[in-house]
């Protein structure tokens, strides 16, 4: 239910900031988008891809992968501070701690954590897993927020160079919000289809 609740916050703020790219002028734009950016990235699932487009269309690259990184890092702040006190008030932590595929990934994490958060923040490679284990591990925080600033500026700057570039129609952008909207909660049902009929049988 929980995951229902936060991909419907998502979809409300996509939604919220598409109308602000529609309506809104150039530099509420940029404001609303440092506010979404501020989110995106969380727990809440918010796809980044065609906003970054978007206001590469208006601004400079580096304008734009500066306040999506600067706004990642905000959210990134927000959330290992989060993580950290929802983890401390329930039995998650040492149920995470004690267990060995857990032990064995940041046993392996630590070696390189900063090279892997700046490297999984840059790619395609899910993020996620190296963002949790670096919370639940009390990893440095400058350190984090810092790798999170390296991995997602050049990210973000590659992403608005394509909208500065070849300034792709508005409409275009619109069906790639929807995609990237659907595909996860498409994931979510077949995997709340498949937990039924596990439970069926």
């Amino acid at each position: 239910m929980r995951k229902w609740v936060l991909t419907a916050i998502g979809i409300i703020l996509s939604l919220a900031l598409g109308y602000l790219f529609l309506a809104g002028s150039r530099y509420s734009q940029l404001i609303g988008f440092f506010g979404y950016m501020s989110v995106a990235c969380t727990l809440i699932p918010l796809p980044t891809p065609p906003y970054v487009i978007a206001l590469g269309k208006v601004f400079h690259p580096g304008i734009v992968a500066l306040t999506g990184a600067i706004g990642n890092c905000i959210a990134a702040f927000v959330e290992y501070h989060l993580l950290l006190w929802i983890f401390s008030r329930t039995e998650l932590q040492q149920r995470v701690e004690t267990n060995r595929i857990f032990q064995r990934f940041s046993h392996y994490f630590h070696r390189a954590a900063f090279a892997c958060l700046i490297f999984t923040g840059f790619t395609p490679i899910p993020f996620e897993p190296f963002r949790f284990a670096a919370i639940l591990t009390r990893y440095n925080l400058f350190l984090y927020l810092l790798a999170v600033l390296l991995g997602r500026f050049p990210r973000y700057y590659l992403i608005a160079l394509i909208g500065d570039q070849f300034q792709i129609p508005t409409r275009y952008l619109i069906v790639l919000l929807i995609v990237l909207l659907v595909i996860p909660m498409i994931g979510m049902l077949i995997k709340d289809r498949t937990s039924v009929d596990n439970e069926e049988t």
